[in-house]
C-alpha cells in the first residue's frame, strides 16, 4: 500500500512539473499563466516531498522530506491566491502590502519548520509508529497557525472568484465554476486529512487533491483560454449591446464572446453549443484572422445568406505591446443593404421610365418612327460628323402620293393604316446607323450616313419600290396599294441654285434641297426618285 502511494505521489510531482512547465512557456500569451506556473511548481515540490516518506524507512529521511514539503505547500497556497486574483483581473498586479503579507508569513512558517528539532512547536512529536509501520507525526501550535494563515489565504481567492463569478457573463461563468469547483477538492480533502486520527499521523494525500485542481485550472487557462482576454467594463458593455464580439486569441483560438457573438456564430454553425476553445476559422473570414494593415480593417459581407454585417477587426496587446488577439465586432446592416437595394431597384426603375419617356417623345405615337423633335438633332449631328470625317451624308424625303384621297374616300383611320404600312417598309429597308422619321402628315425623311449620290439614289429607289408593293386592306373588300415620291440630296454636293452658290450650307439647307427634288418628283408623275440640282 505505501508503495501505491508513493507511486502517486511521484505522477504527482510529474504530472505538476510538466503543467508548471507548460504554463510558464505560455506566460506572455496568458497573465494567469505565470500564476499557474507557481502552483504547479509548488504541488511538484510537495508531493515530491511526500514521496520519501512512503518509500524510505530512514527516520531522517522522512522528518527531512516532510519538512521540505512546506516549500511547496507554501508555493502551492500564495500561487492559487495569485491565480484567483489573475483570473478575475489580468492587469492585477500585487502592491508591496500585498507583497509583504505573501513573502513574510511563509517566511516566519519556514523559519519554524526549520527550527522546529529545537523546539517542537510545529509537529510536537515525529516517528514510526503502527503495523506496518510509517511516518507519523503530531502537529503542533505553530501547524494550526500556518494551516489557519493557508486557509485564509485560500479563502479570500475563493471569495475573489465568487464575485467574478456573480458578476461573469454565462460564457466566462462556466469557466470559472470548473476553477471553483476543482479548488473545493483540496479544501475538503485537507478536511478530512487533519481531522482524520489514521491521516492526521503523516498520511498527507491534499497534494494529489491540488493536483486535481492544478489540471483543471490548467485546462481551463491554457485550452479554453479562460479571461485571456478581458475587455474593460465587460458586464455593463458586452452583453448589453446589439453588436457581436468575439475575441480571438493570438493562435486564433475563440477565447471570449458577448450573447450577440454567439448568436451570430451559431447562425454559420448551429451544431456547435459552444464557441469558447474552438478555432476562429470554424466561424470567421479568413480576412478577420488575417493580417491587419495599421492593426485595424474594416469591411462589409454576407456571413450567411440574408445576413449581411459590417465587421470591425481590431488587434489588441498588454501593456508591454505584446500581441494578445484581436477583437472582431459585426454590427447585423442586413435592413440597411435591403433598403439600399430597393432604393437601387427604384432608381433603376425611375431610370427607365425616365428613358421611356425620353424615347417616347422622339418617337411619333402612330408609326413609332422618330419624329421632327429627333430629326432637328440628328440631322446637324450626322452633317457636323460628315464635315468631320470627309464621309458623305444622303437624305431623303418622302411623301404618300395622293393621300388626301385615301382619307376622303376611306377615312381617316384608312389613311393611318396606310402610313403605318409605309412607315413599316421604310424601317425595314433601314440598315445600321440610318434614321428614319415622320416629320409631319404623310411626309418621311431618311437620313444615310456615308451614302454617296448613287447609293443615295440606289437606296431611294429600293424603299420606293417597296412602298410600291404594298397592300393595304383598309376594310372588307378595300385594298389600296400607295406610292411615294421621293427627292434626294447629298452632302456635298447638292445644294447649289441656279448661279452655281452653295445653298446647302447648313442641314435646312440640305433639308430644303431635298425637299425640292421632291416637289419635283410630284410634279413629274409621282411614284418616283428626283435627285437634288
Amino acid at each position: 500500500m505505501q508503495h501505491l502511494v508513493a507511486a502517486a505521489f511521484c505522477v504527482s510531482a510529474l504530472l505538476n512539473a510538466l503543467t508548471a512547465t507548460i504554463a510558464w512557456r505560455h506566460r506572455r500569451s496568458t497573465p494567469a499563466a505565470t500564476a499557474l506556473a507557481g502552483v504547479c511548481a509548488g504541488l511538484a515540490v510537495w508531493s515530491a516531498g511526500n514521496a520519501p516518506v512512503h518509500l524510505v524507512q530512514s527516520l531522517a529521511v522522512a522528518r527531512t522530506a516532510t519538512y521540505l514539503t512546506f516549500v511547496g505547500v507554501l508555493g502551492c497556497v500564495v500561487g492559487m491566491h495569485l491565480l484567483a486574483r489573475t483570473i478575475v483581473d489580468p492587469h492585477h498586479r500585487p502592491g508591496r502590502r500585498q507583497v509583504a503579507g505573501l513573502v513574510v508569513p511563509p517566511v516566519l512558517v519556514l523559519a519554524a519548520v526549520a527550527s522546529d528539532p529545537w523546539h517542537h512547536l510545529f509537529f510536537t512529536s515525529t516517528g514510526h509508529a503502527g503495523d506496518p509501520q510509517h511516518f507519523s507525526v503530531v502537529y503542533g501550535p505553530l501547524f494550526w497557525v500556518h494551516t489557519a494563515w493557508c486557509y485564509a489565504l485560500l479563502a479570500t481567492a475563493g471569495g475573489h472568484l465568487a464575485r467574478a463569478w456573480w458578476r461573469a457573463s454565462a460564457v466566462v461563468r462556466d469557466q470559472i465554476t470548473s476553477v471553483l469547483v476543482a479548488a473545493a477538492v483540496p479544501v475538503v480533502g485537507n478536511l478530512v486529512n487533519i481531522s482524520n486520527p489514521r491521516l492526521a499521523e503523516g498520511q498527507d494525500t491534499t497534494p494529489l487533491c491540488f493536483t486535481v485542481t492544478a489540471l483543471v485550472a490548467a485546462h481551463a487557462v491554457l485550452r479554453r483560454g479562460l479571461l485571456r482576454v478581458v475587455p474593460v467594463a465587460r458586464e455593463a458593455v458586452l452583453d448589453t449591446v446589439t453588436d457581436a464580439v468575439v475575441v480571438v486569441d493570438d493562435g486564433g483560438t475563440v477565447v471570449d464572446l458577448n450573447p450577440a457573438g454567439v448568436r451570430m456564430l451559431r447562425a454559420a454553425r448551429p451544431d456547435v453549443p459552444q464557441p469558447i476553445g474552438l478555432p476562429g476559422s470554424a466561424f470567421l473570414s479568413p480576412r478577420a484572422l488575417g493580417d491587419l494593415p495599421g492593426q485595424h480593417t474594416r469591411y462589409t459581407l454576407e456571413y450567411v445568406p440574408g445576413l449581411h454585417l459590417d465587421v470591425t477587426v481590431t488587434a489588441i496587446a498588454d501593456g508591454r505591446g505584446r500581441c494578445l488577439g484581436r477583437v472582431v465586432v459585426a454590427r447585423d446592416i442586413t435592413e440597411v443593404v435591403e433598403t439600399r437595394r430597393r432604393l437601387e431597384d427604384q432608381l433603376t426603375l425611375v431610370e427607365r421610365l425616365r428613358a421611356q419617356l425620353q424615347e417616347q417623345s422622339v418617337r411619333d405615337p402612330l408609326t413609332g418612327l422618330h419624329n421632327r423633335r429627333l430629326l432637328d438633332e440628328a440631322l446637324p449631328a450626322a452633317l457636323g460628323q460628315a464635315r468631320a470625317t470627309g464621309q458623305p451624308l444622303g437624305v431623303l424625303v418622302l411623301d404618300v402620293d395622293r393621300f388626301k384621297a385615301v382619307n376622303d374616300t376611306h377615312g381617316h383611320a384608312a389613311g393611318d393604316e396606310v402610313l403605318v404600312a409605309v412607315a413599316r417598309a421604310l424601317a425595314a429597308g433601314a440598315r445600321p446607323g440610318d434614321v428614319v422619321a415622320r416629320t409631319g402628315g404623310e411626309e418621311f425623311v431618311v437620313l444615310l450616313p456615308g451614302a454617296d449620290a448613287a447609293a443615295t439614289g440606289e437606296r431611294a429607289e429600293q424603299l420606293r419600290a417597296a412602298c410600291a408593293r404594298l397592300h393595304v386592306e383598309v376594310a372588307p373588300g378595300a385594298v389600296v396599294r400607295p406610292t411615294v415620291s421621293v427627292g434626294t440630296a447629298v452632302h456635298p454636293g447638292s445644294g447649289t441654285d441656279a448661279a452655281g452658290l452653295l445653298a446647302a450650307a447648313d442641314a435646312a439647307g440640305l433639308l430644303a434641297a431635298a425637299d425640292a427634288a421632291l416637289y419635283a418628283a410630284k410634279a413629274a408623275g409621282r411614284d418616283r426618285v428626283v435627285a437634288a440640282g
